[in-house]
Protein backbone atom coordinates (compact mmCIF):
# COMPACT_ATOMS: atom_id res chain seq x y z
CA UNK A 1 0.00 0.00 0.00
CA UNK A 2 1.48 3.57 -1.14
CA UNK A 3 1.93 6.19 1.70
CA UNK A 4 0.33 9.48 0.76
CA UNK A 5 0.48 12.51 2.79
CA UNK A 6 1.19 16.35 2.43
CA UNK A 7 4.79 18.18 3.48
CA UNK A 8 2.99 20.14 5.45
CA UNK A 9 2.05 17.42 7.78
CA UNK A 10 5.37 15.20 7.29
CA UNK A 11 8.24 16.89 6.27
CA UNK A 12 10.94 15.63 3.92
CA UNK A 13 13.89 15.29 5.84
CA UNK A 14 11.41 13.27 8.13
CA UNK A 15 10.18 11.18 5.02
CA UNK A 16 14.16 10.22 3.96
CA UNK A 17 14.50 9.27 7.66
CA UNK A 18 11.93 6.87 7.32
CA UNK A 19 12.91 4.99 4.49
CA UNK A 20 16.33 4.54 4.93
CA UNK A 21 16.09 3.62 8.30
CA UNK A 22 13.59 0.74 7.35
CA UNK A 23 16.08 -0.13 4.70
CA UNK A 24 13.36 0.56 1.91
CA UNK A 25 13.65 0.45 -1.99
CA UNK A 26 11.06 3.04 -2.72
CA UNK A 27 10.19 5.45 -4.74
CA UNK A 28 8.59 8.84 -3.39
CA UNK A 29 6.96 11.23 -5.91
CA UNK A 30 6.58 14.83 -4.40
CA UNK A 31 3.90 17.45 -6.44
CA UNK A 32 4.06 21.19 -5.38
CA UNK A 33 1.55 23.77 -7.83
CA UNK A 34 1.82 21.56 -10.64
CA UNK A 35 5.83 20.63 -10.61
CA UNK A 36 6.97 17.04 -9.75
CA UNK A 37 9.99 16.10 -7.80
CA UNK A 38 11.20 12.24 -7.21
CA UNK A 39 13.23 10.51 -4.75
CA UNK A 40 14.44 6.98 -4.73
CA UNK A 41 16.02 5.24 -1.91
CA UNK A 42 17.43 1.20 -2.58
CA UNK A 43 18.40 -0.79 0.50
CA UNK A 44 17.65 2.53 2.72
CA UNK A 45 19.80 5.08 0.90
CA UNK A 46 19.01 7.73 -1.31
CA UNK A 47 20.68 6.67 -4.98
CA UNK A 48 18.52 9.55 -6.69
CA UNK A 49 16.38 12.44 -7.04
CA UNK A 50 15.17 14.88 -9.63
CA UNK A 51 13.03 18.29 -9.18
CA UNK A 52 13.68 20.31 -12.31
CA UNK A 53 16.14 21.56 -13.41
CA UNK A 54 17.98 20.27 -10.76
CA UNK A 55 19.12 16.19 -9.88
CA UNK A 56 21.27 14.46 -7.62
CA UNK A 57 22.27 16.51 -4.66
CA UNK A 58 20.76 19.67 -5.46
CA UNK A 59 17.49 18.02 -6.52
CA UNK A 60 17.65 17.13 -2.60
CA UNK A 61 18.25 20.55 -1.40
CA UNK A 62 15.59 22.25 -3.48
CA UNK A 63 13.03 19.71 -2.31
CA UNK A 64 13.99 20.36 1.36
CA UNK A 65 12.63 23.81 1.11
CA UNK A 66 9.36 23.40 -0.01
CA UNK A 67 6.97 24.22 2.76
CA UNK A 68 4.01 21.64 1.31
CA UNK A 69 3.36 19.70 -1.68
CA UNK A 70 1.71 16.35 -1.96
CA UNK A 71 3.64 13.16 -1.70
CA UNK A 72 3.65 9.78 -2.62
CA UNK A 73 5.58 6.64 -1.84
CA UNK A 74 5.34 3.80 -3.80
CA UNK A 75 7.90 0.53 -2.79
CA UNK A 76 9.57 -1.97 -4.79
CA UNK A 77 10.71 0.93 -7.61
CA UNK A 78 14.36 0.65 -8.53
CA UNK A 79 15.66 4.15 -9.39
CA UNK A 80 16.33 5.08 -13.21
CA UNK A 81 20.27 6.42 -12.61
CA UNK A 82 22.31 6.74 -9.32
CA UNK A 83 23.26 10.35 -9.05
CA UNK A 84 23.52 10.42 -5.38
CA UNK A 85 26.76 8.21 -3.41
CA UNK A 86 26.43 10.30 0.17
CA UNK A 87 25.25 8.16 2.83
CA UNK A 88 21.64 9.04 3.36
CA UNK A 89 22.68 10.80 7.49
CA UNK A 90 25.55 12.58 5.82
CA UNK A 91 23.13 13.81 2.53
CA UNK A 92 20.66 15.31 4.87
CA UNK A 93 23.39 17.33 7.40
CA UNK A 94 24.92 18.78 4.47
CA UNK A 95 21.32 19.80 2.35
CA UNK A 96 19.88 21.08 5.40
CA UNK A 97 23.32 22.86 6.04
CA UNK A 98 23.39 24.66 2.96
CA UNK A 99 20.04 25.50 3.04
CA UNK A 100 20.25 27.40 5.94
CA UNK A 101 22.89 29.92 4.16
CA UNK A 102 20.07 30.52 0.80
CA UNK A 103 18.19 33.41 0.94
CA UNK A 104 15.41 30.17 0.84
CA UNK A 105 16.02 29.88 4.60
CA UNK A 106 14.71 33.65 4.84
CA UNK A 107 10.93 32.62 4.02
CA UNK A 108 11.21 30.19 6.83
CA UNK A 109 10.31 32.84 9.45
CA UNK A 110 6.68 32.87 8.26
CA UNK A 111 6.26 29.21 9.17
CA UNK A 112 4.74 29.21 12.08
CA UNK A 113 2.23 31.70 10.90
CA UNK A 114 1.48 29.53 8.23
CA UNK A 115 1.41 26.31 10.67
CA UNK A 116 -1.59 28.00 12.25
CA UNK A 117 -3.43 29.50 8.66
CA UNK A 118 -3.14 26.53 7.52
CA UNK A 119 -5.56 24.55 10.58
CA UNK A 120 -8.35 26.85 9.07
CA UNK A 121 -10.81 24.24 6.76
CA UNK A 122 -10.47 24.82 2.79
CA UNK A 123 -7.25 27.04 3.28
CA UNK A 124 -4.68 25.69 -0.24
CA UNK A 125 -2.23 28.21 -0.26
CA UNK A 126 -0.68 31.10 2.04
CA UNK A 127 1.56 34.29 -0.17
CA UNK A 128 3.49 36.87 1.67
CA UNK A 129 4.30 39.59 -0.46
CA UNK A 130 5.44 43.12 0.28
CA UNK A 131 3.79 46.59 -0.98
CA UNK A 132 5.21 46.06 -4.29
CA UNK A 133 4.56 42.45 -5.17
CA UNK A 134 7.37 40.87 -4.28
CA UNK A 135 6.79 37.40 -2.47
CA UNK A 136 8.37 37.39 0.38
CA UNK A 137 7.33 33.78 1.61
CA UNK A 138 4.92 31.03 0.03
CA UNK A 139 3.39 27.89 0.86
CA UNK A 140 3.66 26.41 -2.66
CA UNK A 141 5.94 26.93 -5.08
CA UNK A 142 4.07 29.69 -7.25
CA UNK A 143 5.20 31.57 -10.17
CA UNK A 144 2.09 33.33 -11.02
CA UNK A 145 3.73 37.01 -12.14
CA UNK A 146 0.31 38.52 -10.88
CA UNK A 147 1.59 39.22 -7.21
CA UNK A 148 1.63 42.42 -7.94
CA UNK A 149 -2.07 42.67 -8.49
CA UNK A 150 -3.01 41.57 -4.84
CA UNK A 151 -0.56 44.36 -3.43
CA UNK A 152 -1.96 47.28 -5.69
CA UNK A 153 -5.78 45.46 -4.91
CA UNK A 154 -4.82 46.05 -0.82
CA UNK A 155 -3.50 49.33 -1.63
CA UNK A 156 -6.54 50.91 -3.27
CA UNK A 157 -8.99 49.18 -1.04
CA UNK A 158 -6.65 51.34 1.45
CA UNK A 159 -7.78 54.66 -0.15
CA UNK A 160 -10.88 53.92 -0.73
CA UNK A 161 -11.63 53.33 3.21
CA UNK A 162 -9.76 56.41 4.06
CA UNK A 163 -11.89 58.65 1.83
CA UNK A 164 -15.23 56.76 2.75
CA UNK A 165 -14.77 55.71 6.32
CA UNK A 166 -11.79 56.81 7.46
CA UNK A 167 -10.89 53.32 8.38
CA UNK A 168 -8.51 51.18 6.66
CA UNK A 169 -10.43 47.58 5.86
CA UNK A 170 -8.88 44.55 7.85
CA UNK A 171 -9.71 41.74 5.18
CA UNK A 172 -10.62 42.44 1.36
CA UNK A 173 -12.00 39.60 -0.20
CA UNK A 174 -11.69 38.69 -4.18
CA UNK A 175 -13.95 35.92 -5.94
CA UNK A 176 -11.96 33.99 -9.02
CA UNK A 177 -13.62 31.34 -9.41
CA UNK A 178 -12.69 28.33 -8.32
CA UNK A 179 -10.61 29.98 -5.70
CA UNK A 180 -11.58 33.00 -2.87
CA UNK A 181 -9.00 34.97 -2.41
CA UNK A 182 -8.76 37.07 0.88
CA UNK A 183 -5.79 38.89 1.75
CA UNK A 184 -4.79 41.43 5.06
CA UNK A 185 -1.83 43.76 5.94
CA UNK A 186 0.40 41.64 8.22
CA UNK A 187 3.47 43.86 9.67
CA UNK A 188 5.07 45.18 6.77
CA UNK A 189 3.82 42.99 4.28
CA UNK A 190 -0.07 41.16 3.16
CA UNK A 191 -0.73 38.10 3.82
CA UNK A 192 -2.60 36.24 0.58
CA UNK A 193 -4.51 33.25 1.63
CA UNK A 194 -6.11 30.82 -1.41
CA UNK A 195 -9.37 29.35 -0.13
CA UNK A 196 -12.03 27.76 -1.88
CA UNK A 197 -14.67 30.09 -3.33
CA UNK A 198 -17.60 28.69 -0.88
CA UNK A 199 -16.03 29.67 2.13
CA UNK A 200 -18.25 31.40 3.49
CA UNK A 201 -16.41 34.90 5.71
CA UNK A 202 -18.54 35.10 8.59
CA UNK A 203 -17.67 31.68 9.26
CA UNK A 204 -13.44 32.02 8.69
CA UNK A 205 -12.61 35.53 9.64
CA UNK A 206 -12.65 34.60 13.04
CA UNK A 207 -10.49 31.63 13.06
CA UNK A 208 -8.30 33.86 10.27
CA UNK A 209 -8.10 36.18 12.99
CA UNK A 210 -6.81 33.97 15.76
CA UNK A 211 -4.15 32.54 13.41
CA UNK A 212 -2.97 35.83 12.26
CA UNK A 213 -3.12 37.26 15.98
Amino acid sequence: MALVGNLKDLKLHSLIQLNCMERNTAKLTIENAGKYGFVYFEDGQVVHAEFEPEIGEKAIAALLSLYSGNFKVVSGIRAPAKTIHKHWNNLLLDSLNELDNTDVNKEHQFDHMFDRLFTVKDMQMVMVIDKEGKIAACSSDVKDKKNYLFAFSQLEAEKIGEVFTRQIPEFISIAASPHKYIFTSYNQFYVVMMMDIKVKMDVVLPLLKQALS
